[in-house]
């Protein structure tokens, strides 16, 4: 927009003066203002667009780069939670196995248990004769 708004008071200066018609070095000089002031904001514009470009340009590297860290932990995210649920069952298992061999080394436990669930089917199945 400022360089078409500088190209249309350049435009409108340079015809002006092309109308009057003078011979002033004045008119002559006030056109080289105009015209070195739109070539400086042709320049500046153009380094201004490169910059901005630039700056797009390293933004969406970095947010890719952003992107792929986010995927790299999300998966060491899931990966650590797939050994922590592996490690749990190993503990299921592993207390287990140390259940079934304490059991082995001292059996009075289980042998206690399992007379006690004699007892007590033995008194129901005399209840159901019973009656």
């Amino acid at each position: 927009m400022s360089i078409i708004s500088l190209l249309i008071g350049f435009a409108s200066v340079g015809l002006s003066i092309y109308l009057a018609n003078p011979d002033s070095n004045a008119n002559v000089v006030s056109l080289s203002g105009w015209l070195a002031s739109a070539i400086i904001t042709i320049i500046l514009s153009v380094s201004a667009f490169k910059a901005i470009q630039t700056l797009q340009n390293h933004s969406s590297s970095a947010i890719e780069t952003l992107q792929n860290e986010i995927v790299r932990a999300k998966d060491d995210s899931i990966k650590h939670q797939n050994d922590l649920i592996s490690q749990q069952n190993d503990l299921v298992s592993y207390r287990n196995i140390s259940a079934a061999l304490s059991s082995m080394i001292n059996p009075e436990p289980i042998k206690e248990t399992i007379r006690n669930k004699l007892a007590a089917h033995m008194d129901n199945t005399n209840e159901h004769r019973d009656e």
